[in-house]
């Protein structure tokens, strides 16, 4: 009875429904499009879906990150994203990563289709050379301001490096344009979408579709495999470790991304300990400043890189 209303329509019906149960999808970062993706799959019967993420919740995430509260503050996005969705389909699995994705834990997203839901241009070149060397459907897709685009990578389909080129420049991000809390919402739509007729092996989208919802436009761009794409060519240069990230900035938060080579998580609690106002959880230590994780890695409150940077020190030294 749950999904009756879907498996009336024609292009679902029981058949299909059954094959949406079956399947595995990975979604990669739990931001304004992940938390509405996320909940549009698990309402839809997806069977399994992993979600991954490396930051956490903070107020200004609310106006466009449909699953929290603020109740939910300061907390992981997987590890809230995980309880929602459980309370709201019980029925399917849900698979919660608290890392920041890479080359040495790509293999985590394997499975049936790759949902693109991140906010920098690193990792999704890396999604999409896993992608491309494993033979996993991906769909791109991306919002700033009232506009959106989103694209299926597929076999018979262009792949990403085909159309974008690396930036020699920062881009904009929704810190610095901001980002209307409906885009992601027409844009989940339509990537869910698409997901479900993958999914169920029906003819999907060969475009690139480009959407401006302030303007009322929507545009379908005709993309073209080339012939010159390292990636298509079989040159792997994010898979294989080759482009390494520094220290980044969170888009959307005020926080700084820092990894930190072999840290021992004991010895940090132990260090740390005496201070009233830190947290615990299996996954890593929270002060009010920063948040060590098990997995060698921080994030940090700080106005700019210099200021993150000593207060890693601060602690650390």
């Amino acid at each position: 009875m749950r999904y009756i209303k879907q498996e009336i329509f024609s292009k679902i019906g029981k058949e299909n429904q059954l094959k949406l149960y079956k399947s595995t999808v990975s979604v990669v970062g739990i931001g304004a499009l992940g938390t509405i993706l996320l909940d549009i799959l698990a309402r839809s019967g997806i069977g399994k879906i992993k979600i991954i993420d490396r930051d956490i919740i903070e107020l200004s995430n609310l106006q466009r990150q449909t699953l929290f509260t603020e109740e939910d503050l300061g907390k992981p996005k997987v590890v809230v994203g995980k309880e929602k969705i459980s309370q709201i389909n019980s029925e399917i699995d849900i698979e919660a990563h608290l890392i920041d994705l890479d080359h040495d834990n790509i293999n985590i997203i394997k499975s049936d289709l790759i949902l693109d839901c991140t906010d920098n241009i690193y990792t999704r070149f890396l999604i999409n050379e896993y992608s491309r060397k494993n033979n996993i459907p991906w769909i791109y897709t991306s919002v700033i301001g009232s506009k959106g685009m989103t694209m299926n990578v597929t076999k018979e389909n262009p792949c990403f490096a085909c159309i974008f080129k690396e930036p020699r420049q920062a881009l904009e991000t929704c810190d610095t344009y901001g980002v209307l809390n409906t885009t992601p919402h027409a844009l989940a739509a339509i990537q869910a979408t698409e997901a479900i007729k993958i999914l169920t092996g029906q003819d999907y989208n060969k475009d690139l579709i480009y959407y401006d919802l302030w303007k009322n436009e929507i545009n379908k761009i005709k993309i073209r495999k080339s012939k010159d794409c390292r990636v298509c060519n079989g040159i792997y240069s994010y898979l294989e470790g080759k482009k390494l990230k520094g220290t980044i900035k969170i888009c959307g938060s005020c926080n700084y991304q820092i990894k930190i080579d072999n840290i021992n998580m004991e010895d940090l609690f132990n260090k740390l300990n005496k201070l009233n106002s830190i947290k615990t959880t299996d996954d890593c230590l929270i002060l009010n400043d920063i948040i060590f994780f098990k997995t060698g890695r921080a994030l940090v409150r700080a106005k700019t890189k210099e200021k993150a940077k000593a207060i890693i020190d601060r602690y650390l030294g």
